[in-house]
């Protein structure tokens, strides 16, 4: 579907990185939509599929200057940082709207689970995603949305078969070893959604998760799916995930403490997204998207070169 030159809108896409893709790909396939991606350096992944690549300090003069010159209606961001870092391209990104005269829609770069009831976790989001929050909360010259999905469901494949680079430690499965450190008991409730349905959602609101479970059920399912193949599983519980939140509270590396952060988040039932209105959104603004479970994509892998 291609629409008609003097009806096309620009969409500005901040942060040329794996999420980011599956945008780019859902709306060139659109064909409704010209698209300009804003990133610090070359993407050669964004060039060779003909991306409108534009290079930004993420200064407020920057941005705007791109979002004026392609006049740009929306912007959406993709950096994921849990450094100073976040607040700063994300307040000059605010800004740059505000002072744009033609770019007054902001889609800040969130991707969490209930902010509603865990509003700080995972906890690196307290200094990064908090504040900002707060500070769109404070104005009202541009609209905003916050979108919320749980855990990308990308990591139940192959990595070949995602845009999403694996996060050792992080995600408890580790697919090449075929081994998994289940955090808690393992029978918490984690919210998944595929990069792909998000990136067709965005456009819209705020929850949107593909199917909601336990580690044990996902793991269940990956070794039904893989012939009956055990798992070489352990766990962390909860006691350890408590004290490493205490015990590298203080690190120079970062790095445990964030994953601790993560398993937190884990065992919590912060990653779900509240079910009751991710099935009101999905009837009143979603009924044409099918949201995949891990089975779907786990099948779409099988023929798909990304799912």
């Amino acid at each position: 579907m291609n629409a008609n030159p003097q009806t096309r809108e620009t969409v500005a896409i901040a942060g040329a990185g794996d999420v980011a893709k599956y945008l780019f790909e859902e709306l060139t396939a659109d064909g409704r939509f010209d698209i300009v991606v804003l990133s610090r350096a070359d993407r050669e992944w964004f060039t060779d599929h003909g991306a409108n690549l534009k290079i930004t300090d993420y200064s407020v003069s920057s941005i705007q200057s791109i979002l004026d010159s392609t006049q740009a209606k929306v912007l959406f961001s993709f950096l994921h940082d849990n450094t100073p870092f976040y607040n700063r391209a994300h307040e000059s990104m605010l800004a740059a709207c505000q002072q744009s005269q033609t770019c007054k829609r902001f889609v800040p770069s969130e991707y969490g689970g209930d902010i509603d009831k865990f509003p700080h976790l995972p906890r690196f989001y307290d200094t990064t995603n908090v504040e900002f929050r707060k500070v769109l909360a404070a104005q009202d010259e541009v609209e905003w949305t916050l979108v919320n999905i749980g855990w990308f469901m990308d990591y139940f494949v192959s990595p070949e078969k995602s845009y999403l680079k694996p996060l050792p430690g992080v995600w408890p499965i580790d697919l090449d070893k075929w081994e998994a450190v289940v955090p808690g008991s393992g029978d918490y409730n984690v919210g998944w959604t595929s990069g792909r349905d998000v990136a067709n959602a965005l456009e819209k609101h705020t929850y949107v998760c593909g199917e909601v479970g336990t580690w044990n059920e996902a793991l269940a399912k990956l070794e039904a799916y893989h012939g009956g193949r055990p798992f070489s599983k352990s766990t962390k519980s909860t006691t350890s995930i408590e004290k490493a939140l205490v015990d590298h509270a203080n690190d120079e590396d970062p790095t445990l403490l964030w994953t601790a952060f993560m398993d937190e988040w884990n065992i919590t039932g912060a990653s779900v997204p509240p079910w009751d209105e991710v099935l009101r959104q999905r009837a009143s603004y979603f009924s044409g998207v099918k949201f995949r479970t891990i089975d779907d994509i786990l099948k779409a892998a099988e023929m798909a070169d990304k799912i």
